[in-house]
């Protein structure tokens, strides 16, 4: 395991963006694909669509072998800058052990996404590069106003621009400061990987986790088991 992340290259204007769906179907998300694309392209960046981005096998995004083909291409591809994923679900866990990582290893980018890509961003970070746990395709709405900080916070993290988060304080919170690499992401995944090629290594790292919908308790057990 290792305690030190590499960094990617940040991303220019005229770099290319891979826009992939490693997770869940897209077949009634095209919108949301094309506003992503409109996006990068007014940031002036170029874009490619994963070949099996509109696939839909069960519930996932086309076959695993189909993802995993996507994904590779993207992987070994030196024209592509970052792999923007277009939304979560679940499937990433499936391709997790397919994937070649040899290439990326030369040419290290950008891997984008949440929830149910905490799986890659585990893989990546265990490999010893930083990832980018940020907003996917699918979050984004016609009139991007209504989230604007999300959106310009991307960017500046992008473009590798200063990011500065103020945060509502909490009674639980312990005053100090701390300065480590920082990992995490989704709870449930950080959870059901424990144990796994892909488990997080939280040693002397700061911790942040991110999780909708659940039962407090389902919250509590889980973090304890992350102890």
């Amino acid at each position: 395991m290792v305690s030190e992340l590499k960094q990617p290259p940040f991303l220019k204007a005229g770099d290319t963006v891979a826009i992939l769906a490693p997770s869940g179907i897209l077949k009634s998300r095209e919108g949301e694909v094309q506003w992503a694309k409109n996006l990068l392209k007014d940031w002036g960046l170029f874009v490619k669509v994963g070949e099996h981005v509109f696939n839909k096998n069960d519930h996932f995004a086309g076959t695993d072998e189909e993802r995993c083909e996507d994904f590779q291409k993207a992987l070994d591809d030196p024209s592509v800058k970052a792999i923007w994923s277009a939304r979560g679900g679940y499937g990433t866990v499936r391709i997790l052990d397919k994937l070649d990582y040899t290439r990326f290893k030369e040419n290290p980018k950008w891997i984008i996404g949440y929830s149910d890509i905490t799986a890659l961003h585990n893989q990546i970070h265990n490999l010893g590069f930083q990832s980018l746990h940020a907003l996917m395709c699918v979050s984004l709405t016609k009139d991007l106003n209504e989230i604007q900080e999300t959106v310009s916070t991307f960017k500046l993290a992008l473009f590798g621009k200063p990011l500065n988060y103020v945060l509502e304080g909490s009674n639980y919170n312990r005053e100090g400061i701390a300065t480590a690499p920082l990992v995490g992401g989704n709870l449930t995944m950080l959870h059901t990987m424990l144990g796994s090629k892909t488990s997080i290594n939280t040693a002397g790292k700061i911790l942040f986790i991110e999780e909708i919908g659940e039962y407090k308790y389902h919250i509590d057990r889980m973090l304890q088991s992350l102890k």
